[in-house]
């Protein structure tokens, strides 16, 4: 059996159901196993199933993990460092094949191929695909070493995977920090070193999965004969909607993904998620700020510094 799965708090529910839907308008009848952490009294389905904290109180490092984390201020840590516990949880319980993926992804193509590759691979991790040329965008390139080389908003498992997921939830009950001296980022960067200490973790190669600002140029959005490709051949899987990528997509940064937003935007409204108001937040919380501004003048700088080393290239 396989399924997808996704870590939410009670208040961020809505976003669980819109991805669940994109599930189901892309593969009908796929499953998505839910893990609220603070409440429990809500209603599962056949396919949308709710968990709470008590279904993974014995599952390897649980308790752990929320001795560390589960009274601290930042309820994200908590969260974080339980996808590897319930990917676990599931994996020792009914599945052969699970897909964690965080609340704020949205699908928007088929994925049957991403569970094809899970019967022959233990692991499947999606990179950033960040800028690998520091002239064409200094700061994302700098970033694949600060973040991680993978996004760990994904992780595929299969029960040959239970031993790297294991190692992964050990990692993230030792610290959930952000230290760039001491090389951690959250859950994240404990994931470039998975592929060295397991065998069978596969990197996936779509540029389709796991769209988000992070990418953009990277995985080229463009039009051909009417529809919509990354780098050319490679259809949109599924769009990893941070807040930068719907910021980068409503200031016309990414306006070839405006679609995908106006149809998650509607799914969130008929949940009754207030758009206008996050979205105004968002646009005044991220470009009416001097940090903003300043990063867009590295980014103008950035693009003269290629254009000068182009051209010395030529002469």
């Amino acid at each position: 059996m396989k399924t997808f799965c996704t870590i939410v708090t009670a208040d961020y529910l809505p976003f669980a159901k819109v991805l669940y839907n994109s599930l189901q308008k892309n593969v009908p009848g796929t499953t998505l196993q839910v893990l609220v952490i603070d409440k429990n009294n809500f209603p599962s389905s056949d396919t949308f199933i709710i968990h709470t904290i008590a279904s993974i109180a014995h599952t390897s490092f649980f308790k752990e993990i929320e001795k560390k984390y589960a009274h601290t201020n930042d309820s994200h840590h908590f969260r974080w460092a339980l996808k590897p516990v319930f990917i676990n949880y599931l994996l020792e319980h009914t599945f052969q094949q699970v897909i964690y993926v965080d609340p704020d992804i949205f699908f928007c193509g088929n994925f049957s191929f991403l569970f094809e590759k899970l019967e022959k691979s233990a692991v499947l991790l999606t990179p950033h695909w960040r800028d690998s040329d520091p002239l064409v965008n200094e700061e994302n390139f700098l970033a694949v070493f600060k973040d991680g080389l993978y996004n760990a908003g994904f992780i595929g498992a299969s029960e040959k995977g239970i031993a790297a997921i294991k190692w992964w939830a050990g990692l993230c009950h030792y610290k959930m920090e952000r230290n760039k001296d001491k090389g951690l980022f959250d859950d994240q960067r404990y994931l470039n070193a998975m592929p060295v200490e397991f065998s069978e973790v596969e990197t996936i190669r779509h540029k389709g999965c796991n769209l988000s600002y992070w990418n953009i140029n990277s995985c080229k959005r463009e039009i051909v004969n009417g529809k919509l490709l990354i780098n050319g051949q490679y259809e949109p899987i599924f769009i990893h909607f941070t807040e930068d990528t719907i910021i980068n997509i409503l200031n016309k940064n990414d306006h070839l993904l405006k679609p995908c937003l106006d149809e998650y935007e509607e799914s969130l409204k008929e949940q009754g998620v207030d758009i206008e108001n996050w979205w105004k937040d968002l646009s005044l919380k991220k470009y009416n700020t001097a940090f903003y501004k300043i990063k867009h003048k590295i980014r103008l700088r950035t693009r003269i510094k290629r254009f000068f080393f182009k051209l010395a290239e030529k002469i």
